[in-house]
């Protein structure tokens, strides 16, 4: 009996894992209350993260062995896409209400606190991105972003509104992005409706991991702002595919 019970118990969770995530409706471009598909326990979030990385492993043994051009583009989109469906269905619903501290440094969704840098070196981590978690995660914004793409993937705007920012960035085209503040780290994620969701470890409003848009996000303010758009970096997108550690260049601090 206790056997069927603890078996249905981690079913559940793993469908809570790979449910689509209802705390965002894009068309609306506005954050819900996750639902309670969402719910999952750390168990069966490591179960379905192992899934991902066995499909991307299945990915990078055929990118390596494609034989042209066309057929390794051909496998690198796909794996441009596995990472989105990763991040966007398990890994932000798993730590979304994940409270934010300055000094948060968990590993695990929904247990202890995370700063901002650390949400996104740990979101990124646990996609499959082999990196340096703590040492990037005490980087300036900036820092970050230049660690993660190169500078033809890179976008800065000074003193620009909120409104015209968003707009400018969403005309960039649908993706997954890293946005660098004055004082915060966060994901932008334009989606194909043109919705640009705020995905962050949040010091105001909750105070927790959120996924909201970006137009009415309170932490959006800055008089700097810089964006590299990770997903339209070949580079990036391979090094995550073939499992190649991410050298962490121009730290100023230390782990």
């Amino acid at each position: 009996m206790k056997t069927t019970v603890l078996a249905l118990l981690l079913l559940a969770g793993l469908r809570g894992c790979f449910a689509q995530n209802p705390a965002f409706d894009s068309a609306a471009g506005r954050a819900e209350k996750p639902a309670a598909e969402a719910v999952f326990s750390t168990p069966a979030y490591r179960a379905t993260l192992r899934r991902f990385t066995a499909r991307r492993l299945r990915l990078a043994a055929g990118y390596r062995q494609a034989a042209t051009r066309s057929a390794r583009a051909a496998h690198l989109a796909e794996a441009r896409a596995l990472l989105l469906t990763a991040l966007d269905s398990t890994v932000f619903p798993a730590w979304e209400g994940t409270p934010w501290a300055f000094y948060g440094t968990s590993w695990e969704p929904r247990r202890g606190t995370i700063a901002c840098g650390y949400f996104v070196t740990t979101s990124l981590h646990d996609a499959g991105l082999r990196l340096q978690r703590t040492v990037l995660a005490k980087q300036t914004s900036e820092c970050i972003i230049k660690n993660l793409t190169s500078e033809a993937h890179i976008t800065r705007y000074w003193n620009v509104p909120r409104a015209d920012f968003v707009q400018q960035v969403r005309a960039l085209g649908p993706g997954l992005f890293v946005l660098g503040l004055d004082f915060h780290v966060a994901f932008l994620r334009v989606r194909e409706g043109g919705a640009v969701q705020m995905v962050h470890s949040s010091y105001v409003g909750p105070g927790t991991v959120v996924r909201e848009a970006a137009e009415s996000s309170e932490a959006i303010h800055s008089k700097y702002r810089v964006v590299g758009k990770v997903s339209d970096d070949d580079a990036f997108v391979r090094r995550w595919l073939l499992g190649e550690a991410l050298a962490v260049h121009g730290a100023t601090v230390k782990e």
